[in-house]
């Protein structure tokens, strides 16, 4: 075989390799960011629900605290700074944000939060949102 197609077949080996065993770097976008973090309210979302079943009514947040409801998540990696339940109403729980060096986002979220609303209709929960953020960071159901 001439040197021409050896360095051909090493280069196409070379750049396959590459392409399959390499991950590309997904950058998310700043909405994408903000969703991320506020997918740690799911274990609240779930333990309110398990709590509304058990007792016919929604926790306040001194009830929340006195029944020592302690759900762990990993928020280091996120814009979360706190999850708190019942503090802007019945079972609502409130996902509060801050800014961090390492996540960077166009506009600043220090001090801002997004409210999770639950509302018993018949044997379930409805979930509605709102919050202090800037628009564009919220999702589309809380706009």
């Amino acid at each position: 075989m001439n040197k021409t197609l050896i360095v051909l077949i090493l280069a196409v080996i070379l750049l396959s390799w590459n392409f399959i065993f390499t991950k590309p770097k997904i950058e998310l976008t700043d909405p994408a960011k903000v969703l991320q973090g506020l997918s740690q309210s799911i274990k609240y979302k779930l333990a309110v629900k398990k709590y509304w079943k058990e007792n016919k009514s929604l926790p306040d947040a001194e009830t929340w605290e006195k029944q020592g409801s302690k759900i762990e998540v990993d928020i280091s990696k996120s814009l979360v700074k706190s999850i708190e339940v019942g503090v802007d109403g019945p079972g609502a729980v409130t996902v509060h944000f801050m800014n961090k060096e390492t996540i960077q986002l166009e506009k600043d979220i220090e001090g801002t939060k997004i409210v999770l609303i639950p509302e018993a209709k018949g044997e379930r929960l409805v979930w509605s949102c709102n919050g202090t953020m800037d628009k564009q960071y919220l999702p589309k159901k809380c706009q």
